[in-house]
C-alpha cells in the first residue's frame, strides 16, 4: 500500500469488483439528500399553513436544513478520511432517515425545525463520503462515467422534486398531504443502510487531516450572528441586540481568520486552508457559488410562497410550473462539462446573465391572471442559465487547485453553496415579507373601486358600502402585517360579521381581498427579483476574475491517486 500527496489510501490491487452495484447506493443516497432539497420548497406554504406557522418559522424550515448541512461539510469529509467513509456514510443515511421520520410526524414547527437541523448534520456526514469513495473504488478511466451518472442523478432529482411534491401534497398521497415529503425518505433510507452495509466498500486515509472543531465553532457562531436577525428581525421589532449581533458576525469571522492562519502554521490542518486562496480564481469562485445559490434558493422560495400564498395556486400547479426550470437546467448541465473548457469564465458570465433575463421575463408576466404558457418561458429560460453556472463556477474555481488541496477545495466550494443557500432563505424576511406591509395598501387602493361596485350589485344600501369599504382597508393593512398570514386580525372581526351575513356579499369582499392579497405578492415580487437579478450580475462580473483557461479540471480526482487504487478495508 502506498500514499500520495493528498493522502489518499492507495494500492497496487485492481479495482473493485463491486465498485457499480456500489455506485448505485451511493447515488440512492445522493438522490435522497438531493430530492429533499428541491420538494421541500413546494410543500413549504402548506407545512406553514398545518403547522400555524408565521413566515419567518418557515424560513427556519429551509435555513436550519442548509446551514447546517454548510457547517458540517468539510469536517464530514474529514472524519470519513480519519474514521472510515462507509462508517461515516452509514452514520449519515441511519440519521438522516431517523430525522426525516420525526419531521414527518412533527406535532409543531418547532419540532420540524430541529429535525430540519439534523437532516443537514446527517447530510453532512453522508454527502462527502459519496465522491471520495467513487474516487477510491474506481480507476482513473472509469471516474467520468461514474461522475456522469452522478450529474444524471442530480437532474433527476431537479426535476423529480417539484412535481413529487406537488404530487404529495395535492393528492394527499396516503392521507398524509406535505408529511409525506419526508417520509419517503424511510423506506429509501432503510433499504439504502442495508444494502450500503453489504455492497459499499470501507476507505479511509492513511493521514488524514485532523479536526478543527474551534474553527467550525467560529464559522457557525459568525453566520448565525448574521442569520438569526435576518430571520427573526421582522418578527421581533429589530431590537438593539440583533443590530449589534449583525455588527459582531464580521469580527467573529476574523477572529476565524486569525486562528486559521495559526492553525495552519501549526498542523496544516485549519478548517480551509488559507491557501487555497492565493490560488487564482478559487477567492472570486466561492464567492460567486456563494452568491449565485442565496440568489438562487431566494427566487425558488419566493416564487411558490408567491404562487401558493398570494395567487392561490396548488401545489400541484407550482410543482408544474417549475418543471420548464429543471428542464432547461438539465440540458445545458450537460452540454456545459464540454464548453467550460473551451468558453472558461465567460461561460459562467453568460449564464448568470440568461439567467438574469429569465427571471426578469418571468416577473414581468407574473400577474393573477397569467397562465402557464406566459410564465414557462422564462422559467424555462432561467433554468438554461442556471445550467451553463452551477457546474462550471466548480470547475473553472478549482482549475488550478493543486492535487493535495483538491478534497479541501470541492467542500470548501460545497460548503460556500450551502451557506449560500442558508443565507438567501434568511433574507426572505427582510426582503419579501417586510415591503408586503408597505405595498398593501395601494394594492387595496386599486380594487376599491371594484369593491364598492362588486357590494352594489349585491344589493347592498349605499351607506353599508361605505362602512364595509372603510372597514376593510384597515383590516387589510394589518393583515399583511401579521407574521402569520392564516392570523385574522382584530380589525377584520366586524367586516366579517357584517359580510357574513349576506352571501352575495361576501362573496364580493372576499373576491377583492383575495385580488388585493395576489397585487401585493405580485408587486413585493416584482421588486424582490432586482435583488436576484443584482445577485446575478455580481456573479457574472465576478467570474470575470477567474481564471481564463480551465486546466487540469479533468484530474482533480485522478491526482488524488496516481499510484494506484484505493483498498476497500473490509
Amino acid at each position: 500500500m502506498t500514499t500520495t500527496a493528498d493522502n489518499s489510501v492507495t494500492s497496487t490491487a485492481g479495482p473493485y469488483p463491486k465498485r457499480w452495484l456500489a455506485l448505485g447506493i451511493l447515488l440512492a443516497a445522493a438522490f435522497m439528500d438531493l430530492l429533499d432539497v428541491t420538494i421541500v420548497n413546494i410543500a413549504l406554504p402548506d407545512i406553514r399553513s398545518d403547522l400555524s406557522a408565521g413566515y419567518a418559522a418557515s424560513q427556519w424550515v429551509v435555513t436550519a436544513y442548509t446551514l447546517a448541512f454548510g457547517l458540517g461539510l468539510i469536517t464530514g469529509g474529514r472524519m470519513g478520511d480519519r474514521y472510515g467513509r462507509k462508517r461515516l456514510f452509514l452514520l449519515g443515511i441511519a440519521l438522516f432517515t431517523l430525522s426525516s421520520l420525526v419531521c414527518g410526524i412533527a406535532p409543531n414547527v418547532e419540532a420540524l425545525v430541529t429535525a430540519r437541523a439534523v437532516q443537514g448534520v446527517a447530510s453532512a456526514l453522508m454527502v462527502p463520503q459519496i465522491m471520495a469513495t467513487v474516487y477510491a473504488i474506481f480507476p482513473a478511466n472509469e471516474r467520468g462515467g461514474a461522475s456522469g451518472a452522478y450529474g444524471a442523478v442530480t437532474g433527476l432529482a431537479a426535476v423529480a422534486g417539484p412535481l413529487l411534491g406537488g404530487v404529495f401534497v395535492a393528492y394527499d398521497v396516503f392521507g398524509l398531504g406535505w408529511r409525506a415529503v419526508f417520509l419517503v425518505n424511510v423506506p429509501i433510507g432503510v433499504a439504502a443502510l442495508f444494502a450500503a452495509y453489504v455492497l459499499v466498500p470501507e476507505t479511509k486515509s492513511d493521514f488524514p487531516l485532523r479536526m478543527d472543531l474551534l474553527g467550525v465553532l467560529l464559522v457557525s457562531a459568525s453566520l448565525l450572528l448574521l442569520l438569526y436577525p435576518l430571520v427573526q428581525g421582522r418578527t421581533s421589532g429589530w431590537p438593539a441586540w440583533m443590530i449589534a449581533a449583525m455588527v459582531a458576525a464580521p469580527l467573529v469571522m476574523l477572529v476565524y481568520a486569525l486562528h486559521a492562519r495559526a492553525k495552519e502554521r501549526r498542523d496544516h490542518s485549519s478548517l480551509v486552508p488559507l491557501r487555497l486562496f492565493r490560488q487564482p480564481g478559487f477567492s472570486a469562485g466561492t464567492v460567486v457559488l456563494f452568491v449565485f445559490d442565496a440568489t438562487m434558493i431566494g427566487f425558488f422560495l419566493a416564487i411558490s410562497l408567491t404562487l401558493q400564498i398570494g395567487l392561490g395556486y396548488s401545489a400541484m400547479r407550482t410543482g408544474l410550473l417549475f418543471l420548464p426550470w429543471a428542464i432547461g437546467a438539465a440540458l445545458t448541465s450537460g452540454a456545459a462539462d464540454g464548453l467550460v473548457g473551451k468558453l472558461g469564465r465567460h461561460l459562467l458570465t453568460t449564464g448568470a446573465l440568461v439567467m438574469a433575463g429569465g427571471m426578469l421575463w418571468f416577473a414581468l408576466v407574473l400577474e393573477p391572471g397569467a397562465s402557464w404558457w406566459e410564465l414557462a418561458p422564462g422559467l424555462f429560460l432561467a433554468g438554461l442559465g442556471m445550467g451553463g453556472v452551477i457546474g462550471p463556477a466548480f470547475t473553472v474555481a478549482g482549475a488550478h487547485v493543486e492535487g493535495r488541496d483538491a478534497g479541501a477545495a470541492a467542500g470548501s466550494l460545497s460548503a460556500a453553496v450551502q451557506l449560500g443557500n442558508a443565507t438567501g432563505a434568511a433574507l426572505l424576511g427582510v426582503l419579501l415579507f417586510s415591503p408586503l406591509a408597505s405595498a398593501a395598501g395601494g394594492a387595496f387602493d386599486g380594487n376599491e373601486h371594484e369593491l364598492r361596485s362588486k357590494l352594489s350589485a349585491a344589493g347592498a344600501p349605499a351607506a353599508e358600502v361605505r362602512e364595509i369599504s372603510a372597514r376593510l382597508r384597515p383590516c387589510f393593512l394589518d393583515y399583511a402585517a401579521e407574521e402569520n398570514p392564516d392570523n385574522q386580525p382584530k380589525s377584520c372581526a366586524p367586516v366579517w360579521e357584517k359580510a357574513g351575513r349576506d352571501p352575495a356579499v361576501k362573496k364580493a369582499v372576499d373576491t377583492v381581498v383575495a385580488d388585493s392579497r395576489a397585487e401585493m405578492f405580485t408587486d413585493t415580487f416584482g421588486k424582490f427579483v432586482w435583488f436576484t437579478v443584482g445577485g446575478l450580475v455580481v456573479v457574472a462580473l465576478l467570474a470575470q476574475s477567474m481564471p481564463r483557461e480551465v486546466r487540469g479540471y479533468e484530474s482533480w480526482g485522478e491526482e488524488e491517486q496516481e499510484d494506484g487504487q484505493a483498498e476497500p478495508k473490509s
